[in-house]
């Protein structure tokens, strides 16, 4: 039970910390737009899992191989950034719960209904990185699922 809250207190942590971070008002309206299973249009990209846009902040999810170094995480990071330079991106080593994990994120988001909780040990795992955008025009790569930056993609 502790397990479950702490991850959908992450989870919606992120979620907050993401919309205050692009200076969004609670107002704004709301999209669940969805492009499932679209593939980018550079095919050198790693693959595109989904995308769909929030209350105005837009977020991808890509397929990138397993073990990367920093380096190369960077680089690929940056690689799909220039091809989206506005959207919020979530890099995965692992699809096999992609669905589950967007289905819950979209429903603490206030899209659709909560039906299961998060799946804790795959994103825990399988969330190699993502992509924020801060307020004064940042777009920084950050470790997993949280906070620990790793590099910065795009300045002010």
């Amino acid at each position: 039970m502790a397990k479950s809250w702490t991850g959908a207190m992450l989870a919606l942590m992120i979620v907050l910390w993401t919309g205050l971070a692009c200076g969004l008002d609670a107002d704004e309206s709301s999209s669940s737009g969805n492009d499932k299973g679209t593939q980018t249009e550079n095919a050198s990209l790693p693959k595109k899992l989904d995308s769909y846009e929030l209350k105005g902040i837009k977020f991808a999810y890509y397929l990138i191989p397993a073990g990367l170094e920093t380096d190369e995480l960077v680089k690929t990071a940056k690689e799909i950034h220039e091809s989206e330079n506005d959207t919020q991106l979530i890099l995965v080593d692992d699809d096999s719960k992609i669905d589950e994990y967007i289905k819950y994120v979209k429903a603490i988001s206030g899209i659709g209904e909560l039906e299961d909780p998060m799946p804790q040990e795959w994103a825990d795992k399988h969330i190699v990185a993502n992509v924020q955008k801060h307020m004064n025009g940042r777009w920084v790569l950050y470790k997993s699922y949280g906070f620990e930056e790793i590099a910065e993609l795009e300045g002010e």
